[in-house]
């Protein structure tokens, strides 16, 4: 079956893009209504892994009959459908997956002839440039060309549904020939960007909203509000932009192009004003990761009683936000 999906250009309405889904289709449905998500015009493209971990299961395994719907395959289809291969009747319940074992026998051979005709990567045509979505990653160092053209060699698959060396070791240096590459499967805090790489497992299938990227706006968004991405790549981006305008301008007045001159230094000043509004967002970000870090530090130096305290009052000053529960996770209640 195909692993390449081709979408053309939406003329008419907007694309989303949404990290790994679990199931969760509760929490679907509210960040789409809080983007004003349009079935008639509008499409929602997924990472990956609709299946297992969460509670709706008939509302998710319905996403793939829907028109305004597209995924590419995920790690968890592909384990189920390896296993059901391997043996139909193995009550198969692995990493989240006990619903499979409440599906009526009969209906189980159309599930897994769905979730294998699913494409391995989707394209995306879009008025910025290209957008690929792929589950897990694509091989550090290979183009968005290469990728696709090379997609049937096993080891790029391998890398597509499993890899984790880019977020593991946090490449920056992002895939040439793509405007946007848009990936899931190592669950993180909050959204992360990596060169033109957006990373939007933001859940792993627990607790909390998913991420979904608006196109038009570049921006990620949960429950309709824009998350807080990587700035400083899209600073580095902004400022890339401003030099060209510059040199731009800077013909146009060395041309006496007078007109030219005064539209070219009205977009300038625009731009310039957007730098100047992302970085106090840097610096506010850098102020708050600092003083995150200090407490961090503090809490490393207490031990008993003490250590347990200032763990709770860190825990209720960032709950309800990334940074909460990643100090759940990474701070159990036996720990504390």
């Amino acid at each position: 079956m195909p692993h390449l999906l081709k979408l053309p250009k939406n003329l008419v309405g907007r694309d989303f893009v949404v990290g790994d889904i679990h199931f969760k289709t509760r929490e679907l449905h509210r960040g789409l209504q809080a983007l004003g998500f349009d079935r008639s015009v509008d499409r929602l493209i997924a990472v990956g892994d609709l299946i297992d971990r969460g509670p709706g299961m008939l509302d998710g395994l319905k996403l793939l009959g829907e028109p305004w719907f597209y995924t590419v395959k995920g790690n968890h289809e592909q384990m189920l459908i390896d296993a059901y291969r391997a043996n139909p009747h193995l009550p198969y319940s692995a990493h989240g997956a006990r619903w499979w074992m409440s599906i009526d026998e009969e209906s189980k051979p159309m599930i897994i002839a769905k979730l294998e005709s699913l494409p391995l990567i989707i394209e995306v045509e879009t008025a910025h440039g290209l957008i690929g979505v792929v589950h897990a990653d694509v091989p550090a160092g290979l183009s968005w060309a290469d990728f696709t053209r090379g997609i049937d060699n096993p080891q790029f698959q391998d890398i597509a549904l499993w890899g984790r060396e880019r977020i593991k070791k946090h490449h920056r240096g992002g895939v040439l020939g793509a405007w946007r590459v848009c990936i899931g499967h190592t669950w993180i805090p909050q959204a992360l960007r990596f060169g033109n790489v957006l990373a939007l497992d933001v859940t792993g299938g627990g607790d909390g909203s998913l991420a979904i990227y608006s196109v038009h706006d570049d921006t990620i968004y949960v429950d309709g509000k824009a998350a807080g991405l990587d700035q400083t790549a899209r600073l580095g981006e902004q400022l890339a932009q401003l030099e060209q305008s510059l040199t731009a301008l800077k013909t146009l007045v060395s041309g006496n192009k007078l007109i030219e001159s005064q539209i070219a230094s009205r977009e300038a000043e625009a731009q310039a004003k957007q730098i100047s509004s992302a970085w106090l967002n840097i610096a506010d970000e850098v102020a708050s990761t600092q003083q995150l870090v200090n407490a961090l530090h503090g809490l490393s130096l207490l031990s008993g009683e003490r250590r347990s305290a200032k763990l709770e009052e860190l825990q209720a000053r960032y709950a309800g936000t990334p940074t909460g529960d990643l100090l759940i996770r990474l701070f159990s209640a036996g720990d504390a």
